[in-house]
């Protein structure tokens, strides 16, 4: 008999009113896994669906990534940003108008999180920072697949945490047996055969010392995530600001203070961040 939390697993798992998922995604998690693959083949397998190409390429040339405009074909993408980037904005395309309606505000601390977690990891010198920002955009996927997929559930763990007055995993986790957001997105990551470098810091950005393949990665969505909150930019779903995990500052071999300047400098960036530019 499957327990509660395996069966809540098995419902996500079975989704199948995702957008453009998981057909694409599949065929291009083949694709990249094939050496022989070139970025031709797969910028014409993501071209094909054209509302969702568009919206990949509105991502692609949105300010963070310094490319304004100048990016015109999915295949001139993948060469300047590598297949694992492009997997994760064409995750990030397909579920964008979910995450939109979904959750109000949530898109916004999205956006603003994956902002913040590229400065964090261009400032630190992480490998492949563009990574690190797609996963910052999707980190709270699972949050949208609750309100979309078990609005019954959705319906409890709000009124749960209006009355315990605890954060929004922590009212997840009371309803749904253990599992929280988190959780959710990472069986859907794993499902999509997504790397580890784009799951981890999705399943593990409010537990990152559990982070076995990419911690450092998924210590900055951590940082990231909380200093959203703490600019108050858009809606992470409860007010409340969550301390920072101190391994997480460990496995980045550095202080708070040290990220002051950066820190200082949010205000005025959030305040400019065109989110409709995120697509």
């Amino acid at each position: 008999m499957l327990s509660d939390a395996e069966a809540i697993r098995r419902r996500v798992e079975r989704l199948t009113s995702l957008p453009t998922l998981p057909g694409i995604v599949e065929k291009l998690a083949v694709e990249v896994e094939d050496e022989q693959a070139s970025a031709e083949e797969i910028g014409r397998m993501i071209s094909a669906d054209q509302v969702l190409s568009a919206k990949v390429l509105r991502l692609v040339n949105s300010a963070y990534y310094g490319f304004p405009g100048r990016i015109s074909t999915v295949t001139h993408a993948l060469v300047l940003l590598g297949f694992n980037v492009i997997k994760g904005l064409v995750l990030s395309a397909a579920v964008l108008d979910m995450m939109k309606e979904g959750v109000a505000g949530l898109w916004e601390h999205s956006c603003a999180c994956s902002l913040i977690a590229g400065r964090l990891s261009t400032l630190l010198e992480l490998e492949a920072p563009e990574e690190v920002a797609v996963a910052a955009l999707i980190h709270d996927l699972g949050k949208v697949i609750i309100c979309v997929e078990l609005p019954q559930e959705f319906q409890r763990i709000q009124s749960h945490q209006r009355m315990a007055r605890c954060s929004l995993r922590e009212a997840e986790e009371e309803i749904l047996h253990g599992v929280n957001h988190a959780d959710i997105a990472g069986w859907l990551g794993d499902e999509w055969r997504l790397p580890a470098r784009l799951i981890e810091p999705i399943r593990y950005h409010h537990a990152p010392a559990s982070s076995q393949f990419a911690p450092r990665q998924t210590a900055v969505v951590h940082l990231a995530d909380i200093l959203t909150r703490a600019h108050c930019f858009g809606y992470g779903g409860d007010p409340l600001v969550p301390p920072i995990e101190p391994r997480a500052l460990e496995s980045l071999g550095i202080r708070l203070s040290d990220l002051e300047d950066m820190i200082m400098a949010l205000p005025a960036e959030l305040e400019e961040l065109d989110v409709a530019a995120f697509g």
